[in-house]
């Protein structure tokens, strides 16, 4: 997908609550989004970052400074003759569920990146990369992001810059950032989730406890129990026999 500039048409997290009754399960992940509604990238932490403990692990070898990704320094970037096949490798400190991807080229007289391929994988060295996407990048100094269709797990990131814009000599790259959640992120969203769920059921009991009717199926059971506790009729000469 083309990216957009970080942070511009970020969607908002859902609203209202869901309703309850039989398919209040069915809007759980609505119902924690909602409680929980998403960051801005800027106010999210950067797992490409040196800060956060990733490394650069292997690049093309006309590439130059290219360890300069990971760092956010707008005086400083990789370097590349346009013509060679330019890649990075970006290893993680921990595995991460990347959904975002940022790129930032603040270089005023060069090519910037257009078309890129973002793989990923759990172990380093590998022959089997997983594509996590392609993507296109607009022409401009402003920092783009670049949502996965699909937040995927990994722990190395390889970067294949497939085509640049214009036809200067160098392509250059300021920055790259990843974003995503942590396996403890995943937990507690998960146990996010399994208490929304309780509180729906919680509703529904207390909402049943007060109308005096049964809840959902057992509805069903309960009569059939009441209708076999209840005495049949009485015989027809009256005796108790």
């Amino acid at each position: 997908g083309a990216g957009a500039p970080e942070g511009a048409g970020a969607g908002a997290g859902a609203q209202g609550h869901a309703q309850e009754g039989p398919g209040a399960r069915e809007n759980l992940t609505a119902r924690v989004a909602a409680a929980r509604p998403a960051l801005p990238l800027s106010q999210r932490f950067d797992y490409a970052s040196f800060d956060a403990g990733a490394r650069l692990v292997a690049a093309n070898p006309e590439a130059k400074g290219a360890h300069y990704l990971l760092k956010s320094d707008r005086d400083k970037y990789m370097l590349n003759p346009c013509s060679a096949r330019k890649w990075v490798v970006v290893a993680l400190s921990e595995d991460l569920k990347v959904d975002t991807l940022t790129l930032s080229n603040h270089e005023l007289f060069s090519s910037s990146v257009h078309g890129f391929q973002l793989l990923g994988s759990k172990k380093y060295p590998t022959p089997h990369w997983l594509e996590l996407g392609r993507f296109e990048a607009q022409d401009t100094k402003q920092t783009q992001a670049f949502p996965l269709s699909v937040p995927t797990w990994a722990r190395y990131l390889k970067l294949r810059f497939i085509s640049h814009h214009r036809d200067e000599h160098f392509c250059t790259l300021s920055h790259v950032g990843v974003y995503g959640t942590t396996e403890m992120d995943d937990l507690t969203a998960t146990m996010e989730e399994q208490e929304a769920e309780l509180e729906v059921v919680r509703r529904q009991l207390h909402s049943a406890a007060r109308s005096g009717e049964p809840l959902g199926d057992e509805g069903a059971d309960e009569g059939a129990r009441r209708e076999a506790a209840s005495p049949g009729p009485a015989p027809a000469d009256g005796s108790n026999a």
